[in-house]
C-alpha cells in the first residue's frame, strides 16, 4: 500500500511541476529591439532583430504597436519602449518652423512650416498663423510664442503707420 501510495504522490508532483505558474507563464519572445534612430523628420525608426538570428529589420514603433500579434512576440520591456516611443510622437508638435524671413512687399514676417506626414513647406504670415487654431495647437510652444510675439509686432507697427497716416490728414485739413 505504501509502494502504491509513493508512486501516486511521484505522479500528483510530477503533473503539478508540469502545471506550475512558473513553466505556465515562461514566455520566449521572437523579437528585440537592437536599435532605436530618428530619421531626419523626427520620426523614430527601430531596428528589429529575430532572437537567435542576424536577421534584422526596421519598422515604426506604432506600426509594430498596431499589429497585435507582432507586438506579442516582443519582451515586456520592448513593448514598453515601443509604447513609449508611440507616447512621444503622438504627443509631439505637428508643425514645425523651418524657416522665417521678411517680406520684401509689406515689410512682414513670412514663415516655412513643415507638418508632419506632409511633403509640403506651407508659407504663412505671423497673422495667418495665429489666426489658425489647428495650427497654434499642434505647434511648439516656443515657436508659438514668437508667432505671438510677431503677430504682436506687426500689428503694432501698422498701427503707428495708420496713426502717422491720420495725423498728417489733420496737419493738412483747413480750420
Amino acid at each position: 500500500m505504501k509502494k502504491i501510495i509513493r508512486k501516486f504522490k511521484k505522479h500528483l508532483d510530477a503533473i503539478s511541476k508540469s502545471l506550475s505558474p512558473k513553466t505556465a507563464l515562461a514566455f520566449n519572445p521572437i523579437y528585440r529591439v537592437a536599435e532605436i534612430e530618428k530619421d531626419k523628420n523626427g520620426e523614430y525608426e527601430i531596428t528589429i532583430q529575430l532572437i537567435g538570428k542576424s536577421t534584422v529589420f526596421k519598422m515604426k514603433p506604432e506600426e509594430i504597436l498596431a499589429d497585435d500579434k507582432m507586438t506579442d512576440q516582443f519582451s515586456p520591456r520592448d513593448v514598453r519602449t515601443l509604447t513609449y516611443l508611440g507616447y512621444l510622437d503622438i504627443n509631439s508638435p505637428k508643425y514645425r518652423i523651418l524657416a522665417k524671413k521678411l517680406s520684401e512687399k509689406d515689410n512682414r514676417m513670412l514663415f516655412a512650416l513643415h507638418k508632419k506626414g506632409d511633403k509640403l513647406l506651407h508659407v504663412k504670415t505671423a497673422s495667418e498663423i495665429s489666426q489658425n487654431k489647428e495650427i497654434l495647437k499642434q505647434i511648439d510652444q516656443q515657436d508659438a510664442h514668437m508667432i505671438g510675439y510677431m503677430t504682436a509686432s506687426e500689428m503694432m507697427q501698422q498701427e503707428s503707420l495708420e496713426k502717422e497716416g491720420i495725423l498728417k490728414k489733420i496737419k493738412n485739413e483747413p480750420d
